[in-house]
């Protein structure tokens, strides 16, 4: 009997090693620390489906910014790359049967080394089956993220051209969702084309339906943002890690962005971007739920008495109006009448448009002076008749005295 008690020991072990193996799957592309390993080394093992197909002779190749270097599988499926720049962001990839596979990012080693596991599908029409199958999940915003920020009249226009990557080789729903609200105050909330499909925009909530496919999904979306004085704080959050954050900023003046997640600067041309200058920054990897906070300075304003003498105008105007409706029509006609308001109403236009002139710097300041003057000179005679024009024709109504 004991023989067969043995066997069955023997057995059940063997069971719960083969349950307790992990699915490869799992485990693709999670950068693993292995002190066994010599000091800045990378391993890469590619496999197809279990650790029982290794993949022999597939290039596979080591990013690290814009540079990349390639190495070729061994037998046991294994490449193998020497890093000169311990504390580096690199990622490892290969394609596999037509399926990029990638590794998160993660730190060249210094002392020891790191392991990375790429699992291809299998072939096998279930394993075709379990990779279309969306599965929860994580999905980052990739190094070609960027924010694009330009002016308008008092008013900022922010672009969020978000590449979300999911280096899963199976569709991911995200956990937590992707879904973002727009900074407070933000108006015109739109979605852009080249956005995918699914990208939705009401108010300031922002949000994809569905799931991610493995890869890129781009997702684009812009608003407005009103500003008053010469100085404004972006604060946007999130739902994804952003691999490396990157800014990009209209070059206006004397207009510059600061945050402490940017640790990189610097200026293009308008000969190098084929439009506007632009101020650019480069910062480091920002975690989902972190804020990425901007602070523009030297916005370009305009003082609030020009915009208070032209409501103040404007007031007047229409009590005067509202009262002179109110009233009899004066001795001298209706005609007469009309053509004054006619006058009065080209007058304030032409105002209204030579503070904007001088705001935008398309008028000189002695031509401006000269011609502000010469208009409200003639808007005040006209407003003097009107109210003449009133005060007569209250004292020709009986029981009523004049103004």
């Amino acid at each position: 009997m004991s023989k067969p008690v043995g066997a069955g020991v023997l057995l059940l072990c063997l069971a719960a090693s083969a349950l307790a193996q992990p699915d490869p799957r799992q485990m693709s592309g999670i950068p693993r620390s292995d002190p066994n390993l010599s000091d800045g080394s990378i391993t890469v093992r590619v496999i197809r489906g279990s650790f029982a197909n290794d993949v022999a002779g597939q290039t596979v190749e080591l990013r690290a910014g814009d540079r990349a270097s390639t190495a070729e599988t061994d037998g046991e499926g294994r490449a193998t790359f020497l890093t000169l720049n311990p504390g580096e962001q690199v990622t490892v990839a290969t394609e596999l049967d037509g399926v990029e596979l990638e590794s998160l990012p993660f730190a060249a080693p210094g002392r020891g080394g790191v392991a990375v596991l790429l699992v291809g599908a299998s072939g096998d029409p279930g394993d075709a089956d379990a990779r279309s199958a969306a599965r929860p999940g994580r999905v980052t915003l990739s190094q070609e993220s960027r924010i694009l920020i330009e002016l308008g009249e008092e008013q900022i226009e922010v672009y969020y051209l978000l590449d979300v990557f999911n280096q899963s080789p199976w569709p991911v729903e995200p956990e937590p969702p992707f879904e973002f609200r727009l900074p407070p105050g933000a108006q015109a909330g739109t979605v852009l084309g080249g956005s995918t499909p699914r990208t939705l925009v009401d108010g300031p909530r922002v949000w994809v339906q569905g799931t991610f496919e493995p890869g890129v999904t781009p997702v684009h979306v812009a608003s407005i943002l009103p500003y008053s004085g010469d100085g404004l704080v972006l604060s946007q959050v999130f739902p994804a890690d952003f691999e490396q954050l990157l800014v990009f900023v209209e070059q206006w003046g004397a207009l510059d962005v600061a945050s402490a997640q940017i640790e990189r600067r610097g200026e293009m041309g308008a000969d190098e971007t084929g439009l506007s200058a632009l101020i650019w920054g480069a910062g480091r990897r920002v975690p989902a739920g972190e804020p990425v906070v901007l602070e523009l300075s030297g916005l370009p304003h305009h003082s609030g008495w020009p915009r208070i003498v032209t409501l103040a105008l404007s007031a007047l105007i229409v009590v005067i109006g509202m009262v002179g409706s109110a009233g009899a029509k004066g001795p001298a006609g209706p005609d007469w009448r009309e053509d004054l308001e006619r006058r009065r109403e080209k007058l304030f236009t032409d105002l209204v448009k030579v503070e904007r002139q001088h705001r935008q710097g398309r008028i000189k300041a002695t031509r401006y002076g000269t011609r502000r003057a010469e208009l409200i000179d003639q808007l005040q005679n006209v407003l003097r008749e009107l109210d003449d024009d009133l005060a007569v024709g209250a004292a020709a109504v009986p029981g009523r005295a004049p103004a």
